[in-house]
């Protein structure tokens, strides 16, 4: 694994590295971006990415990047084997998340101990099929899961605090993704909170259906949740 310091041209970030890590069989490339805030005693609280099935080059998650900053986390975005600058050929796309996770929890200016994992639409999937693997990484302070696609039963897997985003217009029913998911969740972990944000007049990854930018509701709901999760000094 190796990284690279670039200067960050957003003035959110306070500094952005490259990082170049092993996937399953294949070379990845992927991205953290820091805050513009001193580093804390303990490095930073990391907001970590699982994309979705598509729109798999990190440029499609800068909008997560950018929440993430202002709420005082460094933030690890990653480009899927094939995509961007990350490699291609054989091997298991799924277990490239368990290497990005582990990439981004080695460098220098994170705090282990905070970590918030982000995963978007399919990445709930993953996130559910490879949920001890990614504890035995790191347990989660919590999880977002934006455009969810666990329903009552499965969403009880993950054994952290949970927060459900999701388009009032997701072809799968937000009562049933959202309402019930959480609902099921907080009945058998009663110490959390059932958390869920639904934004309207959105497309499944909640980008507006006129404009094309994040759902502002949804980016502050976001914002909000992870702060109160991992407290940061920002």
């Amino acid at each position: 694994m190796s990284s690279l310091p670039i200067q960050s041209q957003e003035s959110v970030f306070g500094a952005t590295e490259y990082v170049f890590f092993a996937g399953d069989r294949v070379q990845l490339a992927g991205q953290m971006d820091y805050p513009a805030l001193s580093a804390p005693p303990n490095g930073f609280p990391l907001l970590f990415i699982i994309q979705h099935s598509t729109c798999n080059n990190r440029s499609g998650y800068l909008h997560y990047a950018r929440l993430g900053a202002e709420a005082g986390f460094a933030v690890f975005r990653w480009d899927k084997r094939g995509t961007g600058n990350s490699g291609s050929g054989i091997g298991d796309g799924i277990i490239d998340a368990l290497h990005a996770y582990k990439a981004a929890l080695a460098q220098p200016q994170i705090d282990r101990s905070r970590t918030v994992i982000l995963a978007q639409n399919e990445g709930s999937l993953v996130l559910h099929d490879l949920w001890e693997k990614f504890k035995a990484l790191a347990v989660p302070r919590g999880v977002v899961l934006v455009g969810n696609m666990l329903d009552e039963r499965s969403i009880v897997r993950l054994d952290v605090p949970v927060a459900v985003v999701i388009s009032k217009n997701d072809w799968n029913a937000w009562q049933i993704y959202a309402q019930q998911a959480m609902q099921a969740h907080h009945a058998r972990y009663p110490q959390w909170p059932a958390d869920y944000y639904v934004a309207p007049n959105t497309n499944r990854r909640l980008m507006y259906e006129h404009g094309g930018a994040f759902h502002r509701g949804a980016s502050d709901y976001i914002r909000q949740w992870i702060e109160n999760i991992c407290r940061t000094s920002a």
